[in-house]
C-alpha cells in the first residue's frame, strides 16, 4: 500500500509492507522508501514521525541523484559481446589479485541490482552494465569478486573494497545516478 506524508514541505511517498518481522524498518530501495511493518502493527504515522529528518535527508538526496542523472549519457559503443570479453578478463585479474576462485559466470537483465554472488560461487552480472563508462563496470565486477571473500556487506567486505577503491562510496553513489539513468531508458533498451 502506498501513503503519502509531508516533510518540510516536500511529499514523501513511501509503501507499506506487512512481513514476518518482529521490528518496524525503513529501507530505501533505489529511489523508493519502504516501510516493513510487523504484520500486527498498522500505525505507520509514529514511526515516520521518528524518522522525519533520516526521511527527508534521503528523500533530498534520492531528488539530487535524479536530477544528476538527466545529465548522464549511456554508453552505446560496447558490444554485448566485448562487454563479455572484458567481464571475463577483468574477474580473471580480480579473482587472481584477491586469490580466489569463481565457478561461473552468467549474464542477465536485473532490474534490482548490477550483479550478484551466489554460495556456489557464481557471479551474475546485470547485462545493462555494459552501457556505463568502464570504470563503474569495472567497479560492479570488483564488488561481484569481492565477494567471493566475504559475502556480507559487513566492515571486512568494505575494506576489501576501500583497498582498490578508497572512493568507493562516491562511486556507489555514481551507480546509483545511472540506476536512475538506466531505469528512465529501460523501455528502449529491451
Amino acid at each position: 500500500m502506498i501513503e503519502k506524508t509531508l516533510i518540510n514541505d516536500i511529499e514523501v511517498e513511501y509503501e507499506v509492507v506487512h512481513r514476518k518481522v518482529k521490528n518496524a524498518r525503513l529501507e530505501i530501495k533505489t529511489d523508493k522508501i519502504r516501510l516493513v511493518m510487523p504484520l500486527n502493527h498498522f500505525n505507520t504515522t509514529e514511526i515516520i514521525k521518528n524518522h522525519e529528518k533520516w526521511i527527508y535527508n534521503k528523500v533530498v538526496r534520492i531528488k539530487q541523484m535524479q536530477a544528476e542523472s538527466e545529465n548522464r549519457k549511456l554508453n552505446f559503443d560496447l558490444g554485448e559481446e566485448e562487454f563479455k570479453t572484458m567481464v571475463k578478463e577483468l574477474i580473471l585479474e580480480f579473482t587472481k589479485d584477491l586469490g580466489v576462485d569463481f565457478n561461473r559466470v552468467f549474464f542477465k537483465k536485473m532490474r534490482s541490482r548490477w550483479g550478484s554472488c551466489s554460495s556456489k560461487k557464481n557471479l551474475n552480472i546485470n547485462k545493462y552494465l555494459r552501457f556505463l563508462p568502464n570504470h563503474l563496470i569495472e567497479y560492479v565486477v570488483y564488488h561481484e569478486v569481492a565477494h567471493l571473500v566475504e559475502m556480507s556487506h559487513n566492515k571486512t567486505f568494505w575494506n576489501i573494497i576501500a583497498f582498490k577503491y578508497p572512493d568507493y562510496k562516491q562511486v556507489e553513489d555514481e551507480l546509483l545516478i545511472y540506476w536512475l539513468c538506466i531505469k528512465k531508458c529501460l523501455e528502449t533498451l529491451e
